[in-house]
């Protein structure tokens, strides 16, 4: 069952709250659904096109998403950050489209996700070795292989660029576990790419 209870914005100003009031008249309801759709569909449709791998079935996240905000917007409460409620409902929706199509194909935008990761130098071995050839290749390999759980805090955090606090709200779990969870992925797919293409492989392909 979706879980949309609003999250603590600890004091941080909102700047979507003007908005959101208004969503929640009646008379104003439709137009200002249609500001936050302008504003938050992008957003919305790049998460579930990055957890779910399929650009149709990313638009059908969207549109699930969408319907559950204009019918819940009364539930949200001004103590809550609007951006992260939007977020951790769209991470609940795109989790139950991968529930229902397990192992889902991985989008092709994976730049973003070994730079970022590539910066915080999380990374290294025959990832960081392999990363001079068929560099989307392997990433979309290694990222196939991650649990819809390990998978959506890489998107968070390198696809979508939240900070570890922010993560933490959306998915209800505090900052030390989005941590744990990185650092579950990245060994994950270190491990994937060693057992794949080993490390002798991998930098013989670079050097080739």
């Amino acid at each position: 069952m979706l879980e949309i209870t609003p999250l603590p914005n600890a004091g941080r100003e909102d700047p979507d709250l003007d908005i959101v009031r208004l969503a929640q008249s009646r008379p104003t309801r439709r137009v200002a659904m249609g500001i936050l759709y302008e504003r938050f569909r992008e957003r919305v449709y790049n998460v579930a096109l990055r957890v779910v791998g399929n650009g149709d079935e990313a638009g059908d996240v969207l549109q699930d998403v969408f319907l559950l905000l204009f019918r819940k917007i009364h539930r949200f409460r001004e103590h809550a950050f609007f951006a992260s409620w939007v977020y951790r409902i769209t991470v609940n929706v795109s989790l139950d489209h991968l529930r229902r199509r397990r192992r889902a194909p991985l989008p092709t935008a994976t730049d973003e996700l070994l730079d970022g990761v590539q910066e915080t130098g999380d990374l290294s071995g025959p990832e960081r070795r392999l990363a001079g050839r068929d560099l989307e290749r392997h990433v979309r390999a290694a990222l196939r292989a991650l649990s819809p759980r390990l998978r959506i805090v890489i998107v968070l955090r390198y696809l979508e660029g939240l900070a570890y606090g922010d993560i933490a709200e959306i998915l209800e779990c505090s900052v030390g576990t989005v941590k744990s969870r990185l650092n579950r992925a990245h060994a994950a797919m270190r491990g994937e790419l060693a057992l794949r293409y080993g490390p002798a492989d991998a930098s013989g392909a670079v050097s080739a």
